[in-house]
């Protein structure tokens, strides 16, 4: 009995200098700890926090779209982009801008949140509107070689119709009809396989 008393009263001993010796890092840690839960789910709570207030302020803008009131749109939609400039409503806000520069014959402004939206969206389906927009911007200005450039790697399905009747206006554009026909007839062929005709895409693949 007394090796056993003396083993547990060793071991009591040497856990109390232990603690003696390390109790204020275990603190330090288990604090740290702690705070780094606390924060993260406060993190948590922000995020989700500010993705609410920012749908909040995307309907706001679809409603006054809906409405037809540019001034007010461009206020919410810059309000989006400054202030949830991450999130994909801002994106959406920087397509409505563009939509808008457009309209106003702006067309550096439009070019300018096309670009951004093509290059740094985290949307894929966000930043292939974005890159379809921008060749028709370009192309309205000629500039072919950069929109044939912007279309490259686009693989989306749902975007295959429209890029290729693109392609095919872009070499319209630069009077080469043969290339031009081929890519219509694609995206004619593309349609087709939605079910879906396209009488003004089927004159154009047979001039």
């Amino acid at each position: 009995m007394m090796n056993v008393y003396l083993n547990e009263h060793e071991q009591w001993n040497a856990l109390k200098k232990w603690w003696e010796k390390y109790n204020a890092i275990v603190i330090i840690i288990f604090s740290l700890v702690l705070l780094a839960c606390s924060a993260y789910k406060y993190w948590q709570w922000h995020q989700q926090s500010q993705l609410q207030l920012a749908s909040n302020t995307y309907e706001r803008m679809m409603l006054a779209s809906a409405n037809h009131q540019s001034e007010q749109i461009k206020e919410i939609a810059n309000s989006l982009v400054d202030d949830y400039p991450n999130s994909i409503y801002a994106d959406a806000a920087r397509l409505s801008l563009a939509k808008i520069a457009v309209s106003s014959k702006e067309y550096a402004d439009a070019e300018t949140q096309l670009k951004w939206v093509a290059e740094n969206s985290r949307i894929t389906e966000m930043a292939d509107v974005a890159k379809i927009r921008l060749a028709r911007l370009w192309v309205a200005h000629q500039k072919y070689t950069d929109a044939l450039s912007i279309l490259k790697g686009m693989k989306s399905p749902a975007y295959l119709p429209l890029v290729d009747e693109l392609r095919g206006d872009i070499y319209t554009g630069m009077n080469k009809f043969d290339k031009a026909v081929t890519f219509y007839r694609k995206a004619l062929s593309e349609v087709q396989n939605y079910g879906v005709g396209n009488l003004y895409l089927e004159m154009k693949s047979n001039e």
